[in-house]
C-alpha cells in the first residue's frame, strides 16, 4: 500500500499545479469559480491522504518534526481555502484570495516534492526492511521449533 503513495501524491501535485495555473490564467469568472471548486476538492483530498496516511507513518519512522511542520502548513492552507471560498462570489475578492492561495500552494508543492516524497520513500524502505527482518525471524523461529521438536518430545536419543 505504501508503495502506491508516492505515485498518487506525485500525480496529486501535478493536478494541483495544473489547477493553480488554470485558475490563475482564466479570465471567465464562471469558469474561474468552477476551477476554484475543483481546486478546493482536489486540495482537500490530497491533504486528507497526507494527514491520514503519510504523516502518521512518518511520525513512526522519522519522528514528529517533519509531520508537524506539514500539519502546520496544511492549517495555513485551510485558512486560505476558507478565505477563497468566502470570496468566490465576487471577482476582485476571489482574485485576491486566489493569488495568496496559489502562491502558497506553489511553495507547498515544492516542499512536498523536495521533503515529503523523499521522506515517504525512506520510510517505506525502512518499513520494508522491518517487514523482511520480521519475516526472517519468523522463518528462523519456525525452523528452530521444527528442529527442536524431537528434543522436546523426547524422541532424540543421545549418541
Amino acid at each position: 500500500m505504501h508503495h502506491d503513495l508516492i505515485p498518487v501524491l506525485s500525480e496529486d501535485i501535478a493536478v494541483l499545479k495544473d489547477l493553480v495555473n488554470k485558475v490563475q490564467t482564466t479570465q471567465d469568472f464562471r469558469k474561474k469559480q468552477q476551477l476554484t471548486n475543483d481546486l478546493y476538492l482536489s486540495l482537500n483530498g490530497h491533504m486528507a491522504i497526507v494527514e491520514k496516511t503519510v504523516l502518521p507513518m512518518l511520525r513512526t519512522f522519522t519522528g514528529r518534526h517533519l509531520p508537524d511542520v506539514f500539519s502546520a502548513h496544511y492549517e495555513q492552507i485551510r485558512e486560505l481555502l476558507s478565505d477563497v471560498m468566502a470570496h468566490r462570489v465576487e471577482v476582485a475578492g476571489l482574485d485576491a484570495a486566489l493569488a495568496v492561495l496559489c502562491a502558497t500552494l506553489g511553495l507547498q508543492n515544492e516542499r512536498e516534492r523536495l521533503f515529503l516524497l523523499p521522506a515517504i520513500e525512506r520510510a517505506v524502505d525502512a518499513d520494508e526492511r522491518a517487514y523482511f527482518a520480521l519475516a526472517s525471524c519468523h522463518q528462523l523461529t519456525h525452523q528452530m521449533r521444527k528442529e527442536m521438536a524431537p528434543f522436546l518430545l523426547g524422541e532424540h536419543t543421545p549418541h
